[in-house]
């Protein structure tokens, strides 16, 4: 497969796309299995027989909002691709502006070390990306940024885990782009390219695993931009002591509905409900990540255990 497909689209009028949501349920128009041409999404080009892959799905097995939701999983035909390239692109009715725009969804993906899964708005007239954010598969989330006219993918120091919803953002203003994991400010940046987004990509490099990505909203948050950023979160909650030898505690300002704890594989090896600390006296040493459940937010540290 080329490493990325031409997709023919009609012109769209200048005007400035209204607010959107999408949830994937059978009275917005979708119905189980293939996602290709439901409500204005396809799935990836082939450039052969068959013109699309054919086993990205709308799934009832896991859902964040309603009962159903858009599952992308390898395709067995295919073998692992360089990039994320493989899911379901949405053709937006009319496009969005580069520099003044939002896109939300959540995503819950299945495993670790398996496909790198992302999201990409795109303008696709020239296959141009204009943001991506990647769900690398070794936990880090890597951001596509321009700096003097270069394109490069950025990792940033947020970790994420399997089997968790997570609820990302993207806002695009007149100044910068900002990258959101819930509702915390994760990163600032360029866009990648100066052009109108007219695409959605949730995608994959068809390696093992799947997500499932429920609840997009397109243009609801564009005046949601004071939302606290990453160095709030030392206040919200901390972990210590880190290093940790016998317990690690939780401060936290909201009450504390569960604490679990993974090792780099993403297997869970411990959790604890409604309690502000952990007995890690029989693990391993090593590195692991803590996902912190309180009302209404999810949070992940890396501890260190000795």
């Amino acid at each position: 497969m080329k490493k990325y497909y031409s997709i023919a689209f009609l012109l769209f009028s200048a005007c400035v796309f209204a607010q959107q949501t999408i949830s994937f349920e059978f009275n917005e128009g979708f119905n189980v299995g293939d996602i290709h041409g439901q409500a204005g999404w396809i799935s990836t080009p082939t450039g052969g027989v068959p013109a699309n892959v054919t086993h990205q799905t709308i799934s009832v097995d896991k859902a964040s909002d309603g009962s159903s939701s858009l599952k992308i999983v390898k395709e067995a035909t295919y073998g692992t691709q360089s990039d994320p390239i493989i899911g379901g692109f949405y053709n937006l009715p009319a496009p969005l502006a580069y520099n003044n725009f939002s896109v939300s969804f959540d995503i819950n993906i299945s495993q670790l070390n398996g496909s790198d899964f992302g999201f990409q708005g795109v303008n696709s007239v020239d296959d141009q990306p204009v943001v991506r954010l990647d769900f690398d598969k070794t936990g880090l989330f890597k951001i596509l940024n321009t700096v003097s006219g270069i394109q490069d993918l950025i990792s940033i120091s947020s970790n994420w885990l399997p089997n968790i919803w997570y609820r990302v953002k993207v806002i695009g203003t007149a100044t910068d782009v900002r990258y959101y994991l819930n509702n915390i400010l994760i990163y600032t940046g360029a866009a990648a390219s100066s052009v109108n987004i007219d695409q959605l990509r949730f995608v994959h490099n068809n390696a093992l695993g799947s997500a499932y990505i429920d609840n997009i909203k397109v243009n609801s948050e564009l005046l949601v931009l004071g939302i606290k950023d990453s160095r709030v979160t030392t206040k919200e909650i901390s972990v210590y002591p880190n290093p940790a030898t016998d317990f690690i505690h939780i401060n936290s300002l909201s009450t504390i509905k569960s604490i679990e704890i993974y090792d780099e594989s993403g297997k869970l090896i411990k959790n604890e409900k409604n309690n502000s600390r952990m007995d890690v006296r029989g693990l391993s040493a090593g590195v692991y990540m803590v996902n912190i459940k309180t009302e209404g937010r999810n949070f992940t540290e890396k501890v260190i255990i000795r």
